[in-house]
């Protein structure tokens, strides 16, 4: 059985690790498996060798924006017309829009992957992500409330939900060393994972916890914009942004706490590695639904509310003045390790790509 996954590139995101990740597993489990993507990137994960990937646009081709975009149908066209597949799986609203656009010359089924909170989707995205849902056979969802977005524009569609599984990276001994005064994050530098909420809260907590410092993993648009509310805020040399690291397990596992503060999320793939490790971790409770899926409050984690500064710094500060209930948080959120393992959740793909 053959499997093709379509998806926009293979450059970072948690949606562009779960593509390599299942496809991997699919072809270990004795599938045929390609991605096809729309453009040609750096890839940012590991992916089994017997995974071919194409592309609609290589880097040599490259022009224009209009060029770009221009190019690509006539290519995605051809493509569908001549593979020779079983089953596609395609994630992100921008792509699945596309797929299900030429639902019509596909004669193989199509299952869509919701990887974020379809809520945020305005104007022409949502629209169309509702108007070509049910062209879909199969879809699946990270939350619950994600698949309640899309309600009857699905009711005909065979539909689960899927947690994302941890990345076998971070499924480690746990660290014993001593641990740096460092707190944490991690993701895109964009809007959506709000770090200025991230920092403003450290800003408050900053002159009481003098010997802590805030380190912020990844990279994207808003760095120079975030580098320079850190200096507003006279923080500099207290809060680092190292970019993209390839040894991110083994520097994350030795700082103090983890923190995330985005505006929304799908299933959010820092946190969950975050928790396995053992980190005590805060979360906003995001829509639409992932850090509620995997925090219990008090007990593996803290959940605080969108966009407060305030909640979060106190929230911070109870993690680093109470190291017995931090290390029980830690020891506890462990354990998702175990009941997201990847042999667990691919499992799940791979029964529902059958059934569909």
């Amino acid at each position: 059985m053959k499997i093709t996954f379509f998806i926009g590139s293979l450059y970072g995101g948690g949606a562009e690790r779960v593509t390599c990740n299942l496809a991997s597993y699919l072809v270990q489990q004795g599938y045929q498996a390609e991605i096809l993507t729309m453009s040609e990137t750096e890839r940012a994960y590991e992916l089994d060798k017997r995974v071919t990937v194409k592309t609609l646009l290589p880097l040599s081709d490259r022009k224009s924006k209009l060029w770009n975009t221009v190019i690509r149908f006539p290519r995605f066209w051809n493509y569908l017309r001549k593979n020779q597949t079983d089953a596609y799986v395609v994630m992100l609203p921008k792509t699945i829009i596309m797929l299900l656009a030429f639902r019509k010359m596909i004669k193989a089924k199509v299952i869509a992957a919701e990887r974020n909170d379809p809520k945020q989707y305005k104007g022409m995205i949502e629209k169309l992500s509702l108007k070509y849902a049910s062209r879909a056979d199969g879809w699946v969802f990270q939350t619950e409330d994600a698949q309640k977005w899309y309600g009857n524009a699905i009711k005909n569609c065979k539909a689960t939900v899927i947690p994302n599984a941890i990345n076998p990276v971070f499924i480690r001994p746990q660290y014993m060393g001593e641990k740096r005064k460092i707190i944490a994050g991690a993701g895109r530098l964009n809007d959506q994972k709000n770090f200025g909420l991230l920092i403003r809260a450290f800003a408050k907590i900053a002159p009481e916890f003098p010997e802590y410092n805030l380190t912020i993993y990844g990279k994207g648009d808003k760095e120079q914009e975030l580098k320079s509310f850190v200096d507003s805020l006279g923080l500099r040399g207290r809060v680092e942004f190292p970019g993209n690291i390839q040894n991110i397990a083994e520097e994350m596992e030795k700082n103090t706490m983890f923190v995330l503060s985005s505006d929304f999320e799908g299933m959010p793939n820092a946190l969950m590695e975050a928790m396995a490790l053992g980190l005590p971790c805060i979360s906003t409770d995001c829509p639409c639904g992932g850090p509620r899926y995997l925090i219990r409050d008090g007990v593996n984690g803290l959940l605080v509310p969108v966009g407060d500064a305030d909640e979060m710094a106190k929230a911070m500060s109870k993690v680093l003045s109470d190291s017995g209930k931090s290390e029980s948080m830690g020891n506890s959120a462990r354990k998702i390790a175990e009941s997201l393992a990847p042999g667990k959740i691919y499992k799940q793909w791979d029964d529902f790509i059958k059934v569909v």
